[in-house]
């Protein structure tokens, strides 16, 4: 069977000079810098840096060029900005990986088994240092039936906060405890299964445990996914769970880094059953499509035409793409809003509504005044605010600069990318931010 080959069509909000960087970047990121004949300037090395740094892959493309065959092409100044972010990955890594083993041996002390899920399995065990990898936070998982007894010994430890919600009605709809956090430890989340149990998945959570491998966190006895399960994991959580959004670019990255460390053991026929059998095809399709099409990861032709896929998944591949790798322009709502709309009426109207906030949000932002007349002033403010803080965004909406119909664009794709997670979930979508 063939598969259709993405546009390669590019960011309209880059020029030339920005897209031949980031052309030489990905070519570090596929480890093929050793093909790299362009020439960059200082301030191409320096977008460069602003790309990687944005990504949180800084500390990764750090070694990657320091290791590889371009360092002397690299500014000294560009090199010491991602060493930056390589050495703040490796002591808050330390500091995860240290906050991780205290609960381990916590939870493993207790007779409860302990299986290290994403970035703290990733950083540990799949990357070849922990500095290349930044975490978030701390995510492993406990059987079920250990859960509430798991909840109880991180409270011990100084985890909170308390009160805590009904666990039965809480794990009805979410796939880990409520956050905990600690004073100097990193949020820890507890899992008793990978997705969240409103999704319309068939999760093997038996098979999980049953194919889990025996590791060791310094000293402490932990367990890792199979290299199967891992990859169906990091797959799913960025098509589905994030739907290519949230660190895209990151979690394309790992689906490289675990197929480069694991790929001569993985077994590609039962990949491609589990995720089958699971009903998670699809999503692992479309994910592990991107990654071949971003960074050329080697997944063996044969397993696409074993993922049961729909044309939609496809198609969704060029957008996750365009979208991955756009220009990310925070731009508030009614920003957006005010560039989409084209008549002067519309726009005044937004434009209004934006600076004359209700009095409850004037209070909010300026404090409370006695009286509607005493408002007056903090509206006087709010047009200076505005114009000082985000006059340039003003004027990129009501002229539609580059940069702006850039995320449009990015705004329109999105939009798609959860339309169709929407439909390839039959409407019961992961998208969205968890409880704290």
């Amino acid at each position: 069977m063939n598969h259709p080959t993405p546009k390669t069509g590019s960011d309209p909000a880059l020029s030339p000079a920005q897209l031949a960087a980031r052309g030489v970047w990905l070519a570090v990121l596929r480890h093929q810098a050793a093909t790299v004949t362009a020439q960059l300037d200082s301030g191409q090395w320096n977008f460069l840096a602003d790309e990687a740094l944005r990504y949180q892959l800084g500390g990764l493309t750090y070694r990657l060029l320091t290791d590889g065959p371009l360092p002397e092409r690299v500014p000294a100044a560009v090199q010491q900005r991602l060493r930056a972010q390589y050495v703040d990955s490796a002591v808050q890594n330390a500091v995860y990986l240290r906050g991780t083993r205290r609960i381990a041996a916590a939870l493993t002390g207790a007779g409860i088994p302990v299986l290290l899920l994403k970035g703290v399995h990733l950083c540990r065990f799949v990357y070849a240092e922990p500095a290349l990898r930044s975490m978030a936070d701390v995510d492993l998982m406990v059987p079920r039936d250990r859960l509430a007894e798991a909840e109880r010994i991180a409270l011990a430890l100084g985890y909170g906060p308390v009160p805590r919600p009904d666990l039965e009605e809480f794990c009805s709809r979410w796939h880990h405890l409520a956050k905990l956090y600690k004073p100097g430890a990193p949020v820890l989340e507890v899992h008793w299964t990978i997705e969240r149990p409103v999704s319309p998945f068939r999760i093997d959570l038996a098979g999980l445990w049953s194919r889990a491998r025996p590791a060791t966190l310094e000293g402490v006895p932990v367990l890792l996914l199979a290299p199967e399960d891992l990859l169906l994991h990091v797959a799913l959580h960025g098509s589905y769970h994030h739907g290519f959004n949230w660190s895209a670019l990151k979690g394309v990255v790992d689906l490289d880094v675990v197929v480069a460390k694991h790929g001569a053991e993985l077994d590609w026929g039962v990949f491609a059953e589990r995720a089958n059998a699971w009903g998670v095809s699809g999503f692992i399709y479309t994910a592990l499509r991107l990654a071949t099409t971003i960074l050329h990861t080697p997944i063996p032709a044969p397993v696409f035409d074993a993922l049961r896929h729909e044309p939609a998944d496809d198609a969704v591949v060029e957008l996750a793409r365009r979208h991955v790798l756009s220009t990310h322009l925070e731009l508030p709502e009614t920003y957006l809003a005010l560039a989409r709309d084209r008549g002067l009426r519309g726009r005044w109207k937004l434009l209004r509504h934006a600076v004359f906030l209700p009095r409850e949000a004037m209070e909010r932002l300026y404090g409370p005044r006695r009286g509607a007349a005493a408002l007056y002033p903090s509206f006087l403010r709010r047009v200076v605010d505005l114009l000082g803080r985000r006059s340039r965004l003003l004027f990129q909406a009501l002229l539609k600069t580059k940069t702006l119909h850039s995320a449009l664009e990015r705004e329109a794709n999105r939009d798609q990318i959860k339309g169709w997670v929407k439909r390839a979930s039959g409407g019961r979508m992961s998208i969205g931010p968890e409880p704290k």
